[in-house]
């Protein structure tokens, strides 16, 4: 099978920052994304700590119908509100899979995933069609941490490569390198607790009542 990598694309600004509106930022030329979905868009930690759950998505901007993820590796930065843990759980149909754990400063290390070698009686696994998640990030938030932070998160490299795919019709295996591929990114905001809000309100009631 021929191994080789994907042609990129020319993109105007706008056409790209249509495309990627949501993931962190634009680019242009981009053929591989891998995009990050947060099971929130903002979180209250004034019970406590909160565990996020953050999907990794491993997508192209022109799939076949029968394009399928192989391998691949990246990493996690966060950035903001303080991180108290991070964990990695792999999608069921990845059969390779290593990551080295939470780096103890709001990052995670490498994780890598597959399945394995592939010959012409080979199907690939349900599951790993391009556009579906790759694993999941679950991130744990420090209690105490004030509304109006806000929590961001990205991906980054970690390896010769962050996303394999093959086309099972052609036989032909692809790669992404890092100028045709997009990292995603994700802000996940911090509201105020409740009683902060209730304390506001009245502080506020209290100011008009004096200018009275």
């Amino acid at each position: 099978m021929e191994h080789r990598v994907v042609r990129t694309r020319v993109w105007t600004a706008g056409v790209a920052w249509a495309l990627f509106l949501g993931s962190g930022g634009s680019a242009i030329g981009q053929e591989y994304l891998l995009r990050l979905e947060s099971s929130v868009a903002a979180v209250d930690l004034s019970s406590g700590q909160s565990t996020i759950r953050i999907d990794v998505i491993g997508d192209m901007l022109h799939p076949s119908v029968h394009e399928y993820m192989l391998w691949g590796s990246f990493a996690l930065e966060s950035s903001g509100a303080g991180v108290a843990d991070i964990g990695w759980e792999h999608a069921a149909w990845s059969e390779y899979n290593y990551n080295s754990g939470y780096t103890n400063d709001g990052n995670f290390g490498m994780v890598e995933f597959g399945q394995w070698g592939y010959d012409e009686d080979w199907t690939p696994n349900a599951g790993s069609e391009i556009g579906n998640r790759i694993g999941s990030f679950t991130i744990t938030l420090e209690q105490g941490v004030v509304g109006g932070d806000q929590l961001s998160v990205r991906l980054v490299h970690a390896g010769r490569y962050a996303l394999s795919t093959i086309d099972i019709d052609s036989g032909q295996s692809y790669y992404s390198t890092p100028e045709s591929l997009l990292l995603g990114a994700a802000t996940i905001q911090i509201v105020p607790a409740p009683a902060g809000m209730m304390c506001l309100l009245g502080l506020g009631a209290w100011g008009s009542v004096r200018r009275r």
